[in-house]
């Protein structure tokens, strides 16, 4: 059978098996093309044309494209998109336009769970301007996702130039009291603290040391009144570092946990083994830690210094 390609043929040979198997995976050998690896397929149930290596048709199943983009393009309609491509830098990947006429790129197994309902989808640009519109309300202005990468986190520039990071979800309800000129307890000054924890023997179970870092913009009220310890518990602070904002504190606190326990997993005390003993079942690490938290908040100290000049 002559080829209809615009690729030039290959002289050679076309097999009897060749074209039993082009036959039983659902194709036509039409020719040789190219040179000796290549083939000219016609797919029996679009009729397109499909160019497949010889190793593919013996030892696989060719895909016809003709026929995957219209699957594909049937999916995207019943996720409420449009189908436009293959992405091309990423394998398993489209590119689809929205309802919205922005074009997104998402794996065509989330289009799938898309059209199953077992998900939503989301424009990402709409988002934006979503978000951005919500901190106008409230007098803030969007600049971008949080630079840590937090992905909740936004960061923000308030009205009077300060700029933070803020939970998207505090910034829908306006809980976004600003660290730099406003009255909240994230503009205030603020501490850092670490707290030594001795747990007395009981009954059933030895004495317990932990340590505890936190902020706080009463460090020794935190231990007293809203740990919730026992009474014959006793609380030595190490070290007490001042920060000029609770935003900061905060910020600052946070950071060094993710450090801590990312370095050093089997210093978290579990929260089972805290149960009963103290309010919080967070965030407490073994006595051994020590010298790591302190030089947490050196680090946390010399940048503090750094920023004031």
């Amino acid at each position: 059978m002559p080829s209809t390609h615009q690729t030039p043929v290959f002289p050679g040979p076309i097999h009897t098996h060749w074209q039993a198997t082009a036959a039983a995976k659902g194709f036509d050998l039409i020719a040789r093309i190219r040179d000796r690896h290549h083939l000219q397929l016609r797919c029996r149930t679009c009729g397109g044309g499909v160019t497949a290596k010889l190793f593919t048709l013996m030892r696989h199943q060719p895909l016809c494209p003709n026929c995957l983009a219209a699957r594909r393009s049937a999916v995207a309609t019943a996720a409420g998109v449009t189908f436009l491509s293959p992405d091309p830098d990423r394998r398993g990947y489209g590119r689809f336009r929205a309802p919205c006429d922005h074009v997104l790129a998402r794996q065509f197994e989330l289009i799938e769970r898309v059209a199953k309902g077992q998900t939503g989808l989301r424009c990402e640009t709409c988002h934006a301007e979503r978000e951005a519109s919500e901190a106008r309300r409230f007098g803030w202005e969007r600049l971008g996702h949080c630079p840590s990468g937090r992905p909740n986190y936004r960061l923000y520039r308030h009205h009077c130039g300060h700029v933070q990071r803020i939970a998207q979800a505090n910034m829908l309800w306006g809980q976004c009291d600003c660290a730099g000129c406003g009255r909240g307890w994230n503009a205030k000054p603020s501490f850092l603290y670490l707290f030594r924890i001795c747990l007395p023997a009981t009954t059933d179970r030895s004495a317990r040391h932990y340590l505890k870092l936190g902020y706080s913009a009463h460090p020794v009220k935190r231990h007293r009144h809203q740990l919730g310890l026992a009474k014959d518990a006793q609380v030595e602070v190490l070290r007490v570092l001042a920060m000029a904002s609770g935003h900061l504190a905060c910020g600052a606190e946070q950071a060094a946990h993710r450090r801590l326990t990312s370095a050093h997993p089997k210093a978290v005390v579990p929260a089972p083994e805290l149960a009963g003993a103290m309010n919080v079942v967070r965030e407490i690490y073994r006595p051994g830690l020590l010298p790591m938290i302190e030089a947490e908040l050196d680090r946390i100290a010399a940048e503090a210094d750094a920023q004031s000049g």
